[in-house]
């Protein structure tokens, strides 16, 4: 009898170890509160990340996912595989671990990302890799083939040389935006299988190779939660699920999705955008709507799965560096508020503690201003405030169809903001940016104005029609020189003259309208065609 009560002890103590340990797992799961940089599209100084990741630990959050790859290439220089496309800037082995032992060092864990499925032209616009295309020809949204063993085989490489250098459990590996299928081995793959069995098999895949050198997976969830919801089903469970939605602010929907997923054992993250393609050089008050909704129920989401929250950042060459801080300080204290924060509570401490100046009526309305004037631009969903810098013939015709002169409050916000450069004493240079963002915004408001002025002139002689133009395009290349220069400094890149994402495309706007200026008569057949 005492043998059996010692077995029964014992059984006892070795289920309170197990029950303990399963216990203490849980309670050890990081639950973040991050930012994500988007190296690949705008690879920034040393400098600047380590100014990043201070304030991110300033502000309580304690990871970065930093995203490593793209189209538009690697913001790493592989040693595994030199061959692939690099960024202009692109970071050594050495360069990289400074900026992770940086982060580690100040409490943040820094998370890299390497994109696996789309988003692969870093890897298929080389010739070694071009048949690893798998994307239809033409269009933006690309894939790398998912049944080739050469993918795998590659991307377990990158893998393994970028887990050298992040010490991090986590890996994420993109999956995002995924165009497949197009291939001659994916169509015969697709022949006995459906495309959300192979797009599961081969992210199974992936997710297995991490496993094997002791990382856990993250994937960004539009076509598991959003495109192809049968993928949701076929995933391994022990994979994290990142659930980026950008615009949706019910949080009724967002909660039910996370709740749903949640059901079926996924550990899940919240992703809301600090700033995407609906926005230019500054962000509106509209997008703290859906990182309100999003802090909200990831906040209060009582579930050992949910591992919180990042905000995602997109594309840094949209914008002047130094003049986002104070975008960047209302989204973190929204996450640290859990939601139900209004975003013009953080202006007088950031007014205060940023630029060491007194905040005061005039600061209230610069910045109120600010947030509620900003115009969206490219993916937005509101089509009433989309915002033409115009840079094509097409476009000059969109301005005189819609025929629509755009409310500008941006002229006042300038004065207003030139009146409050007498109290700054910190951070003079995150000032000038933000004012001459302001500047940049007035004029491209006054840009299409008087564009639509001129069309409405009917005045068509070649004398008004040079004097227009030189005008213009006069402005435009004095404006561009004072952008290129300021947005210059804390970059490892030079602005790119033909770059769609700089600026509102300005870039494209000052040459269009210089090559006007040198050929009139092409400016006088499209006013002839309006």
């Amino acid at each position: 009898m005492k043998a059996v009560h010692k077995l029964i002890d014992l059984l006892f103590l070795i289920l309170l170890i197990h029950f303990n340990a399963n216990s203490m797992t849980r309670s050890e799961e990081k639950v973040f509160s991050g930012f994500m940089i988007d190296a690949p599209r705008g690879v920034e100084t040393i400098e600047y990340y380590f100014r990043l990741i201070d304030f991110c630990q300033k502000e309580g959050m304690n990871a970065i996912i930093f995203r490593l790859t793209d189209d538009q290439g690697s913001a790493y220089l592989f040693t595994s595989h030199p061959e692939l496309k690099m960024c202009e800037g692109a970071f050594s082995t050495k360069e990289l671990k400074t900026i992770v032992d940086y982060a580690q060092n100040h409490g943040i864990e820094m998370i890299p990302e390497i994109e696996s499925f789309g988003h692969s032209r870093y890897i298929t616009q080389t010739k070694k890799y071009k048949s690893l295309s798998d994307s239809p020809y033409g269009e933006d949204f690309n894939a790398l083939c998912p049944v080739n063993d050469s993918t795998l085989n590659l991307l377990k490489d990158l893998y393994r040389e970028v887990a050298s250098i992040f010490p991090s459990q986590y890996f994420h590996i993109g999956c995002d935006e995924v165009n497949w299928g197009s291939g001659e081995l994916s169509k015969k793959a697709l022949e006995s299988k459906s495309k959300p069995q192979i797009w599961a098999e081969y992210v199974n895949k992936l997710h297995s190779s991490l496993k094997d050198i002791g990382r856990k997976t993250i994937i960004w969830g539009d076509v598991p939660l959003y495109n192809d919801i049968e993928v949701l089903d076929l995933l391994d469970k022990d994979m994290v699920i990142m659930d980026w939605n950008y615009w949706e602010t019910n949080k009724e929907k967002i909660q039910t999705l996370a709740q749903t997923v949640l059901s079926k054992g996924f550990k899940l993250i919240g992703c809301p955008a600090v700033s995407w393609c609906a926005w230019g050089p500054r962000v509106g008050e509209k997008q703290f709507q859906n990182i309100n909704a999003y802090a909200d129920v990831y906040g209060n989401l009582n579930h050992s799965n949910n591992l919180g929250i990042f905000l995602s950042n997109w594309v840094p060459k949209r914008y002047l560096q130094g003049s986002q801080w104070d975008t960047y300080t209302i989204a973190a204290e929204i996450l640290r508020n859990k939601g139900n924060y209004h975003f013009m509570a953080a202006i007088p401490q950031f007014v205060k503690d940023h630029f060491g100046a007194k905040y005061d009526a005039n600061w209230e309305k610069v910045y109120s201003e600010i947030y509620r004037e900003t115009p969206q631009w490219g993916c937005g969903r509101d089509d009433s405030l989309k915002f033409f810098c115009w840079h094509s013939e097409k476009e000059i015709k969109d301005i005189a169809v819609e025929n629509k002169n755009l409310k500008n409050k941006f002229l006042e916000i300038s004065k207003l903001l030139t009146t409050c450069k007498e109290g700054i004493t910190k951070n003079k240079h995150d000032f000038e940016d933000l004012l001459l963002t302001i500047e940049f915004i007035e004029y491209n408001y006054n840009r299409q104005k008087d564009l639509l002025d001129f069309i409405h002139s009917k005045e068509t002689d070649p004398e008004s029609v040079g004097a227009y133009l030189k005008k213009v395009a006069s402005e435009d290349q004095q404006m561009l020189s004072k952008i290129n220069l300021a947005w210059s400094i804390g970059r490892r890149i030079k602005p790119g003259t033909a770059d769609e994402d700089f600026m509102w495309s300005f870039n494209l706007g000052a040459s269009f309208s210089k090559h006007l200026n040198e050929k009139p008569e092409e400016f006088m057949k499209i006013l002839k065609n309006i």
